[in-house]
């Protein structure tokens, strides 16, 4: 059963942004949409976002024909979820990517990085995992520099799509609809 699944950012901000573009487009296009609500900020770990995620593989929501959309520390979060798992999912779009963290450094932003980087073998690991993979960056993100989300995508070997001026993707960027990711949504459903 095909569907997509949205996965926020770090402060969840995420559905001010490009999240309601997703979900237009869902309900335009008659796709199941779902968008977990994860614990933010210092409250967030792998194990509390993968406890929240585990109730919709249980369910059998998420599984080999979806689509996930990750943004921000949600493109940290994915890889590390499906290999711990050995969940098979049919398209992976990371959006603000990124390999390390160059942003704001409070104190739990630092202990929140540590927890969910990617390992290389995680890394490795996830790429027979999905079989379509995309990462949407820009060469203008606060947070991280070009080259480290180029370095993500490289490392996840998902096509590259560069969006010139978006930053980090979010609505202090002017971002609430991301095209390039209406259009692999296009080719998600379409096949």
């Amino acid at each position: 059963m095909k569907n997509i699944f949205l996965i926020h950012s770090l402060n969840g901000n995420t559905i001010d942004s490009f999240a309601g573009s997703v979900e237009k487009f869902c309900k335009d296009n008659n796709i199941d949409y779902y968008y977990p609500i994860f614990p933010i900020r210092a409250e967030a770990s792998p194990e509390s976002w993968g406890s929240i995620l585990d109730q919709y593989v249980k369910n059998g929501i998420l599984n080999s024909e979806s689509m996930v959309i990750a943004h921000s520390i949600g493109t940290k979060f994915i890889p590390k979820y499906l290999v711990k798992n050995n969940i098979n999912i049919d398209t992976f779009v990371s959006v603000a990517g990124f390999v390390d963290y160059s942003g704001t450094r409070t104190d739990y932003i630092v202990d929140v990085m540590k927890v969910f980087k990617i390992s290389d073998e995680e890394f490795h690991n996830c790429k027979n995992l999905i079989k379509n993979k995309y990462s949407i960056y820009s060469n203008n993100d606060s947070n991280s520099p070009l080259e480290k989300c180029v370095k993500y995508a490289e490392k996840l070997d998902a096509e590259k799509v560069l969006v010139k001026g978006a930053g980090h993707f979010t609505i202090k960027d002017g971002i609430t609809k991301i095209e390039e990711l209406n259009e692999i949504m296009k080719k998600y459903i379409n096949k």
